[in-house]
């Protein structure tokens, strides 16, 4: 983890800004630079020091930038699924993850981003999420339970040999009333734990299409692990969970998004579509801390 983004590991904090940039048609890689480096500057003084910043890339800007030094299997986000059942591709070039304890400190940093990149690129995307009761998402139900627990762990879910990351973003916008109108048993089918003791669904209690059983993947024996950071966003007219998502290797997004949408040879899907649409979904290049160190000298 010591090449990593040290933010992407900084647990407990209350306050996020998610904000997604598109580069401008008219951008010039060198003004790019420039604006990406200007931005950077205050962000490198103090990784550790609130409020914490996390960069990323789009396929396209991180292979300008990178070089060979991209992850090979990184590549645009396509939709899954089909019919009125399908997720949102709205791939973007630039994204940052702002989170802290106090919300002016997170706002004032995000103004500092914008002020640094509104000449190259427009904000194609912001969301501020929130910590909902003990870590819960929207639906009441205890979120990232499954995230691995220690150090060692989250580093060998998420990093790549150089402590890259490639980062799956997704904006879920949750019918909470639908949800809500089903019985708690029946909603514990659907996710596949229950609700209060938060404890994974065992035997024949716990259907395959639950959340739980279309996610938890194994391929050739090794567990398909991701590290979560996800948060619950909106207010009373739209609200849902911003799902982030840090993977050494894009396959493990993957395999998770075609069993969810009905993509793998059984043909099953996963129950909490049916009260949540993913109406965005980027791939991000996470690069190691030295990256942009670079990047800003």
């Amino acid at each position: 983890m010591n090449n990593a983004q040290s933010s992407i590991f900084i647990e407990g904090t209350t306050q996020n800004r998610f904000l997604e940039f598109s580069i401008k048609e008219d951008a010039d890689l060198g003004d790019v630079r420039s604006s990406i480096a200007s931005a950077l500057a205050g962000d490198m003084e103090n990784t550790m020091k609130a409020p914490h910043v996390v960069w990323g890339f789009g396929s396209a800007l991180a292979t300008s930038l990178f070089g060979a030094d991209t992850p090979s299997d990184l590549r645009d986000f396509s939709p899954y699924g089909s019919g009125n059942n399908k997720t949102a591709a709205t791939q973007r070039d630039i994204f940052l993850w702002i989170h802290g304890n106090h919300e002016d400190e997170v706002f004032d940093s995000a103004r500092h981003h914008f002020h640094h990149l509104t000449e190259i690129c427009r904000v194609s995307l912001e969301i501020t999420g929130f910590k909902y009761r003990n870590d819960h998402d929207l639906i009441d139900f205890e979120d990232g339970t499954a995230n691995p627990k220690t150090d060692d762990a989250r580093a060998d879910a998420a990093l790549t040999e150089t402590g890259g990351s490639i980062l799956l973003t997704q904006k879920w916008v949750h019918d909470l009333e639908k949800f809500e109108a089903v019985p708690v048993p029946e909603q514990e089918k659907i996710v596949g734990r229950t609700k209060y003791e938060n404890l994974e669904l065992e035997g024949d209690a716990m259907p395959p299409t639950s959340h739980v059983s279309r996610t938890d993947v194994d391929i050739n024996g090794v567990a398909q692990k991701v590290y979560r950071r996800s948060a619950p966003f909106g207010n009373l007219h739209e609200h849902g969970l911003y799902f982030v998502s840090f993977a050494k290797e894009i396959q493990r997004h993957d395999i998770q998004l075609k069993r969810m949408f009905g993509e793998t040879d059984d043909g099953l899907v996963d129950r909490l579509t049916e009260f949540s649409t993913a109406t965005s979904g980027s791939y991000w290049y996470i690069p190691p801390a030295a990256q942009l160190v670079a990047l800003r000298n």
